[in-house]
């Protein structure tokens, strides 16, 4: 029987001098605690003080980091597909590697868990061929 493909990703976007990105790290931390979730925090400046700040709300936010650290942040956030290059911001990725869902503002639980909810099914109900 084969292995079922893995769920989406929710990539949050990340900066120690976000005040709202700080404030969202203790709902984000509880999703990815969830079985099966994937979470991957894309760091954008300070990548040291980040990866202090994530590993304090929860070790597999930072362990799971990944720094895209430039001169110009907000050209990272637009390249992401933010319309306006600003945290905070997070997206979700669908297993076939495409953008199925992006949220722009204070990323709550709910949210997350919508967010990746739905990619999940439209994946479901659009299976590869």
């Amino acid at each position: 029987m084969p292995l079922p493909p893995p769920p989406p990703v929710l990539e949050v976007y990340y900066a120690p001098n976000c005040a709202p990105c700080q404030l969202e790290l203790p709902a984000v931390a509880e999703f990815a605690q969830l079985p099966g979730s994937r979470v991957t925090m894309i760091i954008v400046s300070e990548e040291e003080k980040a990866r202090e700040e994530l590993r304090a709300a929860h070790p597999a936010l930072e362990a799971g980091a990944v720094a895209r650290i430039t001169d110009r942040p907000g050209d990272v956030l637009r390249e992401a597909g933010s319309a306006y290059g600003l945290l905070p911001f997070a997206r979700v990725i669908s297993r076939e590697g495409t953008i199925c869902a992006k949220w722009s503002g204070r990323l709550s639980f709910p949210k997350a868990y919508d967010m990746v909810a739905t990619c999940h099914l439209m994946s479901i109900s659009n299976p590869p061929r």
